[in-house]
């Protein structure tokens, strides 16, 4: 964590010294709204599955984690890096998240919030405006599993919530995307099928992902490799999922819930999943198999290029 921290704060005083214009379109302003926030490059992270954090009856997950902060002058921009990488629900505008979180101020080191001595996680909507706007920023395209620290100048830190920021200074938070508890113990213990069963039931194998010939699609491709005889996806149903996604230049597998042991989740319609997802299982029948073929604008962004999925729809609540 020291060598993460002290690549933000290089980065900062090499770029706050450049020029000085916080109004520059690198991508480090703090004045600038819709600016993208400054990212840290990294290597060899720690990746943690969504389903590791296990949940107290809090709702929060494992130990405080605490931020070194090194002996150097703020960036005067929001800065951010990440500390886990998470295998899980993206979080993206209007998705209703909950995070667990710890905020230190920059300058004294002394720690001044933290979920963890709340006794609970602060869920919110992201994009809604109903926290500070560092963490509009910093915390798009978080996934659930991940940790992420921001520091975060006066500018972007106005506002009360998350409670007890100290007003005009620049805070340093590490943020975690933790999954949502069961809406009931009754739900929660209700009996489900092994993915293995579920998809052996719909004679399913873990396919293998051919990524066409040429250049990459500008627009989202839907292609139904198979059929399904089950009901149709729609906007507010539950969908339970088995897919492959591979990287559409190299052909390298990023992602895959056949390789974790059990299918994923989710609401249609809910902004839970990327805008390509929401888009291409829309229509989609129990029991289908679908190729998706997803430019970087409606995924993760052009660090990520175009995306292929193939998506077995196991099941519809």
């Amino acid at each position: 964590m020291r060598k993460v921290l002290l690549t933000i704060l290089a980065f900062a005083v090499l770029l706050s010294g450049c020029g000085g214009d916080s109004s520059s379109t690198d991508g480090s302003t703090s004045a600038d709204a819709g600016s993208e926030p400054f990212r840290i490059p990294h290597r060899d992270l720690p990746i943690r599955e969504e389903s590791e954090m296990k949940l107290n009856a809090s709702g929060l997950s494992g130990p405080e984690p605490k931020p070194i902060i090194p002996d150097s002058p703020p960036p005067e921009f929001l800065a951010l890096a990440s500390l886990i990488e998470g295998i899980g629900q993206l979080a993206t505008e209007g998705t209703k998240v909950t995070v667990q979180y710890v905020g230190y101020d920059y300058e004294t080191g002394k720690k001044f919030a933290s979920s963890w001595d709340e006794g609970k996680p602060l869920t919110f909507t992201l994009g809604n405006g109903e926290v500070i706007q560092g963490w509009e920023e910093g915390l798009r395209g978080l996934e659930g599993g991940d940790r992420r620290e921001l520091v975060i100048p006066p500018a972007l830190a106005k506002g009360s919530n998350p409670p007890g920021i100290p007003q005009g200074k620049t805070v340093v938070y590490v943020v975690e995307l933790v999954p949502k508890k069961s809406a009931s113990s009754k739900e929660a213990a209700k009996p489900k099928p092994s993915p293995s069963t579920t998809a052996k039931s719909l004679g399913k194998t873990k396919p293998k992902v051919e990524v066409p010939k040429g250049p990459p699609p500008k627009k989202l491709t839907i292609k139904d490799l198979e059929t399904g005889k089950g009901p149709s996806a729609k906007a507010g149903d539950e969908l339970t999922v088995e897919y492959v996604g591979v990287d559409y230049k190299t052909g390298k597998q990023f992602d895959a819930s056949w390789d974790r042991g059990e299918p994923f989740s989710f609401e249609l319609g809910s902004g839970g999943v990327i805008p390509g997802w929401e888009q291409g299982m829309e229509g989609m029948k129990v029991g289908g198999r679908r190729e998706l073929i997803i430019p970087p604008e409606l995924a993760y962004g052009p660090e990520k290029g175009t995306l292929v999925f193939v998506v077995d729809l196991l099941a519809i609540e």
